[in-house]
């Protein structure tokens, strides 16, 4: 089973979060993120940066102590580690690095041209939107684990609050209709979207969003500015927050309350490049009906 031997690993590792459960989620609630360190990470114990998506294989085999304490950390703090249908063959664990097949996209994978604030997977239904059964929710949490730095090459988030602050009240009330058509992120095989969606959701007072820099539309000239206005307001670089990761430190953030961005850099694909290891998480279990297969991995989400 895909995922089983770092499953086994997670379940036999104990302390892979540096502090108490409550004290996780209650910095996740009030600051929309969390840094911390893997108390487990090895350096020396890595496997050279992978350059193609079939390294995934080798890689989570020989650095599967690692990958087992990185998802320990999540059951942890009360997360349920996820993967998407279509994305990442599957894997539970991303590989958030220059593959020499991505170059030209603008994803995770990719290198050379700047990945704008976005949501991930905002397709999909967010909270306080009505679920579908049958269909995996938008991930609440991404967790990001530095295993090489790049120099100048930063991972940024900015708060969903501090944009709608600025946001006029008619702006605002725009994005809230269903006005916009999401694509399926270029991580994803094939192409798909969903129209007839809005940008903001409010829920008991708190404001939860699916925008995505790259991948949103309006569906009419009213819809396009507010997503213009939008778009020029999430580039004020005075919003953003540096998160400074260093080699063993990981950042832990409200996929639909924060947005997040890379700046460009040019890869050198011999092994040393920029790595990070990423893993969505939902707030719950999800139910089996939204799983791909849930005789075989209670992981492994439906997106179609």
């Amino acid at each position: 089973m895909k995922n089983g031997l770092i499953l086994t690993k997670a379940g036999r590792i104990r302390d892979a979060l540096p502090m108490s459960t409550v004290e996780f989620t209650t910095g996740l609630k009030r600051e929309c993120f969390v840094l911390w360190s893997l108390p487990q990470f090895r350096a020396d114990e890595l496997t050279k940066t992978p350059l193609f998506p079939s390294d995934a294989d080798l890689v989570e085999s020989k650095n599967s102590d690692l990958h087992g304490a990185l998802l320990s950390a999540h059951f942890e703090a009360g997360l349920w580690p996820v993967v998407y249908q279509g994305e990442n063959n599957g894997h539970l664990i991303r590989h958030v690095c220059p593959m020499m097949k991505a170059e030209d996209k603008i994803s995770s994978q990719g290198g050379k041209y700047d990945f704008y604030p976005h949501v991930d997977n905002p397709d999909l239904p967010i909270t306080g939107e009505t679920p579908f059964s049958t269909l995996g929710n938008c991930p609440d949490t991404l967790t990001l684990l530095c295993l090489r730095k790049e120099d100048n090459v930063r991972t940024s988030l900015l708060k969903l609050d501090s944009v709608i602050a600025l946001l006029s009240e008619e702006t605002k009330f725009i994005l809230t209709q269903p006005f916009f058509k999401v694509d399926r992120p270029a991580s994803f095989e094939g192409n798909a979207s969903v129209e007839g969606v809005p940008v903001l959701v409010a829920e008991s007072g708190v404001w939860y969003s699916r925008f995505d820099w790259h991948n949103t539309s309006g569906m009419n000239p009213e819809a396009e500015n507010a997503l213009k206005i939008m778009r020029e307001l999430t580039l004020d670089r005075s919003l953003w927050f540096d998160a400074p990761l260093n080699p063993g430190d990981a950042i832990t953030f409200l996929n639909q309350r924060t947005m997040h961005t890379r700046n460009a850099f040019q890869p050198r694909f011999d092994g040393t490049d920029r790595w990070l290891l990423r893993v969505f998480g939902l707030l719950n279990r999800p139910l089996n009906s939204q799983l791909l297969d849930a005789a075989n991995c209670l992981h492994h989400l439906r997106t179609i």
